[in-house]
């Protein structure tokens, strides 16, 4: 067995891969092993399979099309929150929403749910080209997960209306929804040591922020209305800012 190279990343593959204490490893994955960083037999590596395990594998095979390893040691959830937090971004035009997943990824987000506002750029019918976004999204958290050496995959969910995503807020401990509104109070107030929540959801707008009427409709549904700022902020932005200030107030990126 060859020493251990300190990891630039974690390499992934699908649970229904890793059978009997064996793993293997399979398309651009293996391409990368082979022929990139050019590892070889008996050399160990760090595999994550997306629910929370890490695994470190001995390669007892290597090719550009499969590697198959043995499994050392197991750990789960490294560098994972403990906190789950669900973020509904507006959908963006472009390539914006890969920004969205991959930074919010890194820093920790559980599960991603597109939706569509009144004000939203994007208006998208549940066709094949929504299913390729989603397709592409996955690779985007994908790598981002690799990257960040997190062991837990974030879901991608379809794209949802504003009022579907209302209804799913009994799921979570806590739904916070960022507004332009003057009343909208701090992240920081929501939160105090008395506040355990595990399971957060969070609603992100547009640029141009959610109407009226969408967040009326949200107080309904018991949604809490946070500032994040003075500032007008893309989707993008607020979603990042809003992300980090929540784990930052569970304790999570300290």
């Amino acid at each position: 067995m060859q020493p251990e190279r300190k990891p630039i990343t974690n390499f992934y593959t699908p649970p229904e891969k890793i059978k009997n204490d064996r793993v293997l490893i399979e398309g651009e994955e293996s391409f990368h092993l082979a022929k990139v960083l050019k590892f070889n037999k008996g050399e160990i590596i760090p595999v994550v399979d997306g629910l929370g395990n890490k695994y470190k594998v001995v390669i007892s095979n290597i090719s550009k099309k499969c590697v198959e390893g043995d499994i050392l040691t197991c750990v789960r959830k490294e560098n994972e929150p403990l906190v789950n937090i669900t973020l509904a971004p507006a959908l963006s035009a472009g390539t914006k929403m890969d920004s969205v997943i991959e930074k919010c990824t890194e820093i920790g987000v559980n599960a991603f749910i597109p939706i569509l506002t009144d004000k939203s750029l994007v208006k998208l019918e549940k066709t094949n080209k929504a299913q390729n976004k989603t397709s592409r999204w996955r690779k985007v958290a994908i790598a981002a997960m690799k990257q960040s050496l997190r062991s837990y995959l974030p879901k991608i969910h379809e794209i949802m209306e504003f009022e579907q995503i209302l209804q799913k807020t009994p799921e979570y401990d806590l739904t916070l929804i960022a507004s332009l509104e003057p009343q909208s109070k701090s992240v920081r107030e929501v939160f105090n040591s008395q506040n355990k929540y595990k399971n957060i959801l969070l609603l992100v707008g547009p640029e141009g922020g959610f109407t009226p009427s969408e967040l009326e409709k949200a107080r309904e549904y018991k949604t809490v209305s946070v500032s994040l700022g003075p500032r007008r902020l893309r989707t993008e932005t607020a979603s990042i800012i809003l992300v980090s200030q929540v784990l930052t107030l569970c304790g999570e990126m300290s």
